[in-house]
């Protein structure tokens, strides 16, 4: 399965797919500009060219670009999630631009507002984009949460609630599924036994054939914590990995390590061990 990590753009967002290469990975993940402003820089045809240059020289498989952290499509402020929407559109255009597969995005908070209301908000916001840019190749993903804040996503019924709620406007649609999230959120991964529960509610409230891309990170937070606070794999609360990398529906889907990053070893170190317990089988 391809398996990667989340790169720097540090110097142009064109140096992404050389740095996933240097890892040796076969997927990565980076931001598409700057996660926490709200003005992004244009990229230009020539960082373009050199992105697309370098992803076809590459190993890569599958290229995914995080959303901007700031985009809050629950949100009940009209201010915000007009903001949201618009930022949110520049996000895909991007994409499409450098002919990036995957953009995920956090679904945001409702602040008060309740699950329904978000959960309206987010497929309204959807389907405006859909209709103003219909036959995006890029596919938009939603990712679950950890539950903190009174964060849209953290159970699979309000994701697939609003998959249900954008119906047949045309947009590629799908799920990112996030383990340290889901942990956090109160689905246990210890046994072969919970990651096939897990695995049977998600195709129950979603279907598996959304499911495109995982986000492998072990969790700081123990089961239930509702804290969104990753951790190395194996170093964490979930600590064994095993029963959720032999379930067959992991099979060739993308996992992209979103694990700290404080030394140079760090991301060789999470590549290696998830390497090596693939293949093992263990």
């Amino acid at each position: 399965m391809p398996l990667g990590v989340h790169v720097s753009i540090a110097g142009g967002i064109g140096n992404g797919p050389a740095r996933a290469a240097e890892l040796g990975c076969d997927t990565f993940q980076c931001f598409g500009g700057n996660p926490r402003g709200w003005k992004q820089k244009d990229i230009s045809d020539e960082e373009v060219a050199r992105f697309k240059s370098e992803l076809k020289e590459s190993a890569v498989a599958v290229s995914v670009i995080h959303a901007s952290y700031l985009i809050n499509i629950s949100s009940p402020e009209d201010a915000l999630y007009e903001k949201s929407i618009t930022l949110l559109t520049e996000e895909l255009l991007r994409a499409e631009k450098l002919g990036v597969d995957y953009v995920v995005v956090h679904m945001g908070s409702s602040r008060g507002a309740g699950s329904d209301f978000a959960i309206g908000r987010v497929a309204a916001a959807i389907r405006r984009i859909a209709a103003a840019h219909p036959g995006l190749k890029t596919e938009l993903l939603l990712e679950n949460t950890a539950g903190s804040g009174e964060t849209t996503g953290a159970r699979f019924e309000e994701v697939g609630a609003v998959i249900d709620g954008v119906g047949d406007a045309p947009i590629k649609l799908g799920f990112c599924f996030d383990t340290c999230h889901a942990f956090a959120s109160g689905y246990p991964l210890a046994t072969e036994e919970d990651v096939a529960s897990l695995f049977k509610e998600m195709d129950k409230e979603i279907g598996l054939s959304r499911l495109k891309v995982i986000h492998l990170n072990d969790s700081k937070g123990a089961l239930g914590s509702r804290k969104d606070r990753h951790d190395h794999i194996g170093e964490g609360c979930i600590g064994d990995f095993g029963p959720f990398l032999r379930h067959r529906v992991v099979g060739e889907l993308p996992l992209i390590l979103e694990t700290p990053k404080k030394k140079p070893d760090d991301d060789p170190r999470n590549l290696a061990l998830v390497r090596t317990l693939l293949a093992s089988g263990e």
